[in-house]
């Protein structure tokens, strides 16, 4: 497969593509993300040791910032991510819900379809949902839905598109005076962060074709995603906000990532989960390998 360069910073940015076995064929967004449920049991993410539910739901609910990953197209790991925004219906003070999936100059539109000025269609429309972000609004509009019946904000939390492309062509100091002045404050030599992205970049191969960008530019884009969440969440909670919920994907959602960026700008305590399928296939202890999340939502298939 050779990507285009939009479609090869979403791969990078969010965590490399998922296993053929995590998103099994027979659960697609048309049978509905409610339908997706299936049994699960915490499990720490750094130990390995086994979690009470009852305690991980606590900790959540503690938490100032939750950030829970998801692989794009599977369902189940949306039905997780309802999870965490309904159990958090009942925490005091103002929450947000907090989205990889919108860019920030998008937030009118948000604002609007959460006062219900506009419908859903419209909102669909207007925030280019099908261009901007791909994946079916379907596997997206039950957290929406959740979010705004419980009387929480809804905050777009991403850079804008054209300045994460041109990141990525470009680098940093390729860009104009105008397209640097957008970006949030970047630590672009976290050792760990590069290990992390490097291992993943050596894992697709050349399946970005001849034309793949520099890796030292590619990872300047995923960090602009990274500190672009991690930045407008926090200037939410600065602005009087209890707790955030963020959903992004796997590559974003972990302690290198947004969870470590929202920490070193103050946040505490920031929450990372990673939803997973135990597959059989050594995927749970992969995760664990990596060792870079608060608690892994370990979902297990039907026999």
């Amino acid at each position: 497969m050779r990507y285009s360069l939009p479609a090869l910073l979403l791969v990078v940015a969010c965590g490399g593509a998922p296993h053929p076995s995590a998103v099994p064929t027979n659960h697609g967004a048309e049978v509905g993300v409610r339908a997706a449920g299936l049994p699960f049991a915490i499990v720490d993410g750094h130990t390995g040791r086994a979690v009470a539910t009852e305690a991980f739901w606590a900790a959540l609910a503690s938490a100032q910032a939750v950030c829970v990953g998801e692989e794009h197209p599977n369902p189940h790991h949306h039905w997780a991510q309802l999870q965490v925004v309904e159990h958090l219906a009942s925490a005091p003070g103002q929450r947000a819900l907090g989205l990889e999936m919108i860019q920030t100059p998008i937030q009118g539109v948000v604002d609007d379809y959460v006062a219900g000025t506009i419908d859903e269609p419209t909102f669909v429309t207007r925030s280019g949902w099908a261009d901007r972000w791909g994946y079916p609004w379907a596997l997206y509009q039950p957290m929406l839905a959740a979010a705004r019946g419980q009387g929480w904000a809804v905050r777009a939390l991403n850079a804008p598109a054209e300045l994460v492309k041109r990141v990525g062509k470009v680098g940093v100091a390729g860009l104009e005076p105008a397209e640097r002045a957008q970006l949030p404050e970047l630590v672009l030599d976290d050792a760990k962060h590069r290990a992390w992205f490097d291992a993943l970049m050596a894992e697709m191969g050349q399946h970005g074709g001849e034309h793949m960008p520099s890796p030292d530019n590619l990872y300047a884009a995923q960090v602009v995603w990274d500190e672009a969440m991690a930045g407008n969440a926090k200037a939410w909670l600065d602005g009087g906000g209890a707790g955030i919920v963020i959903l992004a994907g796997n590559g974003h959602c972990h302690d290198w990532a947004v969870a470590g960026r929202l920490r070193r700008r103050g946040a505490a305590p920031v929450v990372s989960v990673r939803p997973i399928i135990d597959d059989g296939q050594g995927g749970v202890a992969a995760a664990l390998t990596e060792g870079n999340v608060d608690y892994l939502f370990v979902m297990t298939m039907p026999k």
